[in-house]
């Protein structure tokens, strides 16, 4: 019962921002083509950059096709999939938070420097 009502806290506080999230990204698709603010105002992609599509073609089975969008889509999945675990399902005796999401951000960064390197300068 208690998980199921910070289930519905959760979505109640965030239902106030879904509004804006959406506006933002229809305005940044219809003007730019990207929601990536770097893609659109750089033209670089932003470490996230891919995650969507990698995450998708993850779920269809088509790994190499992931790997080539973004290589750390399966460190985000495995890194959400856990906290909503936690979250709302069964609390973990050891709190791996925030350290997992720590950890995935700073792959994914060194993952980006190293693609941008090879893609820039190479």
């Amino acid at each position: 019962m208690i998980l199921k009502n910070k289930l519905k806290n959760d979505l109640i506080n965030i239902s106030f921002a879904l509004p804006i999230l959406l506006i933002y990204i229809l305005v940044m698709q219809i003007n730019f083509g990207t929601v990536c603010p770097l893609l659109a105002f750089f033209k670089i992609p932003c470490p996230a950059c891919g995650l969507t599509r990698a995450s998708l073609c993850l779920f269809a089975g088509n790994f190499k096709e992931s790997f080539a969008y973004n290589p750390t889509a399966i460190l985000w999945i495995i890194s959400i999939i856990l906290f909503l675990y936690d979250r709302y399902i069964k609390p973990l005796k050891i709190k791996p938070f925030p350290y997992i999401f720590i950890f995935t951000s700073i792959v994914t960064i060194v993952v980006y420097f190293f693609r941008i390197y090879f893609s820039f300068f190479h």
